[in-house]
């Protein structure tokens, strides 16, 4: 399962599974930056769209579960899970969680996370929270989390950097923010928020030292075969947070990816990747069906052997060398409910660098 680490991975999508199986244990995790009509929209949902999600939970009767607890339960199975469970995670603590998410959320009661990347905080930049508006918020309950002190790429190497000094810097930044969350709220952080949601094999070591979870930025679902430092949340924004495409989000199940080895093998990061075999398990999804796309759209080739466990071999080649790459696995629910597993399979090659 280490491979999972590696490139980054796993999702989802609904369907009906047996109530017997291990897939039955699963939830959803949501990604907030802003919740304001006055940022930036690729970070941002607008209040009214904020609240209109939380509507949709309220109606269709989601349980809101603190994030820790979805994560023991779904990853660890230490205890039953229902249907339908959400948690609601913040990256970067900005002030708009404070002054617009955190009364609707307290007006129904329910938890949510912060992940704060210290370095702004201490600074006092805008439109970062402070220490005080943070603390206010971990006394009513909510959990503050690790996005490191920097918000760097922790991912990539500096030009000339031997691995040994990359992993001295990134790991002295992750305990710098520990320090900082720790010193100030008075806790240990249990959970980290990779910076952009980047993460790699290398990176998940280090962070694995200190934090029992991790987090990335991937649509996906969290069941029994997600890596624990390796966790999918589907990312709200504007243009990203269509009702449509928020209740697929949250009514979502893991595709039970058991491996997935890239080719040629390497960390996503400096080798390019060519191709990925993956290994699946029997599920509520027809996986004579599956369709596999780029991040742009682009439908790409598939060969399916027949298991279980299931080998999907997809090309990837000639996507180019640099920046963000995304694929995108879908198959329909056996069900015939309409909804849709969703693999979600993202790596960052040649990695802007510090």
């Amino acid at each position: 399962m280490s491979i999972m680490r590696w490139l980054a991975v796993i999702a989802l999508l609904a369907g009906c599974v047996p109530a017997d199986s291990a897939q039955d244990r699963h939830g959803v995790i949501l990604l907030y930056h802003h919740v304001s009509d006055e940022t930036p929209p690729s970070t941002s949902v607008t209040p009214e769209r904020f609240e209109a999600h939380l509507d949709y939970l309220d109606q269709h009767d989601f349980e809101i579960w603190p994030l820790e607890r979805l994560l023991t339960a779904t990853i660890d199975g230490e205890e039953a899970v229902p249907d339908k469970v959400v948690a609601i995670t913040f990256d970067d603590a900005y002030e708009s969680v404070y002054t617009e998410a955190w009364p609707e959320l307290r007006e129904r009661g329910w938890p949510f996370a912060v992940f704060v990347n210290t370095d702004a905080v201490d600074a006092g930049h805008s439109p970062y929270m402070d220490w005080e508006q943070l603390r206010t918020l971990h006394e009513d309950g909510v959990t503050i989390g690790n996005h490191s002190a920097s918000h760097g790429h922790l991912i990539a190497r500096r030009d000339g950097e031997r691995e040994s000094d990359w992993e001295k810097r990134v790991e002295a930044d992750i305990e710098r923010a520990d320090r900082g969350i720790s010193e100030e709220i008075g806790v240990e952080p249990v959970v980290f928020a990779y910076p952009y949601g980047e993460d790699s094999a290398a990176l998940a070591e280090v962070v694995g030292d200190q934090h029992e979870f991790a987090l990335a930025q991937r649509s996906g679902a969290v069941g029994e075969y997600t890596d624990p430092l390796s966790v999918p949340r589907f990312p709200m924004a504007s243009g990203f947070d269509g009702m449509d495409r928020f209740a697929l989000a949250v009514n979502a199940r893991p595709l039970p990816v058991i491996d997935s080895e890239p080719s040629p093998p390497g960390d996503g990061v400096r080798e390019p990747v060519e191709s990925l075999r993956l290994k699946l398990a029997d599920g509520g999804y027809r996986h004579g069906q599956i369709a596999c796309f780029s991040g742009g759209g682009e439908r790409l080739n598939v060969a399916l052997e027949e298991g279980p466990p299931h080998r999907l071999d997809i090309t990837i080649g000639g996507r180019g060398s640099t920046g963000r790459k995304k694929i995108n696995c879908t198959a329909p629910a056996a069900d015939g409910s309409g909804d849709y597993f969703w693999y979600s399979f993202q790596w960052v090659q040649d990695a802007v660098r510090d």
